[in-house]
């Protein structure tokens, strides 16, 4: 039987990224690309798993204890596209809202998971520290809308 140490150093440009976005606090994550709209809501900081060999890595995140808990495993190797979206809230129920996003693209091309930045606004005004902290993430990571991954590498997609 073989068994992969957990790693918990990222091993990419990819990987940083999930490392930062785990860190940045409240999130939910919408789950698309054949499972419908599944969503989790994460509150807290998590530290994100990555295990595997470069070819077949996975991003591992595990939560709770022995009486109840998630888990969530993605493949990044089959991660083909970053995207960072700021965009209008998807439900008609709050007119004029925006959300904030960072969704990665699966083998398709289509987005296989949004990870939602949580808590934007404060009544009717958008809370200025979320959407400073999407954009510093934006531009620690290209400052581009898309991004294509390149083993692991953010790189400008193909004009």
């Amino acid at each position: 039987m073989s068994t992969i140490a957990d790693i918990s150093e990222p091993a990419s440009e990819l990987e940083r990224l999930i490392i930062d976005l785990s860190e940045s606090g409240l999130l939910v994550f919408v789950f698309g690309a054949g499972v419908g709209w599944c969503t989790a809501h994460l509150t807290g900081v998590t530290t994100p798993v990555f295990r595997g060999p470069a070819d077949r890595r996975w991003w591992h995140v595990d939560l709770g204890d022995d009486t109840a808990s998630w888990t969530m495993d993605v493949r990044v190797d089959e991660i083909t596209g970053v995207r960072f979206v700021r965009g209008p809230y998807p439900f008609p129920s709050f007119p004029g809202r925006e959300v904030l996003t960072v969704q990665f693209l699966g083998p398709s091309g289509e987005t296989a998971l949004h990870c939602y930045m949580h808590h934007l606004y404060d009544g009717q005004r958008m809370r200025p520290e979320k959407l400073e902290a999407w954009r510093a993430l934006r531009e620690r990571y290209g400052n581009r809308d898309e991004s294509r991954v390149d083993q692991g590498a953010l790189m400008a997609t193909a004009a």
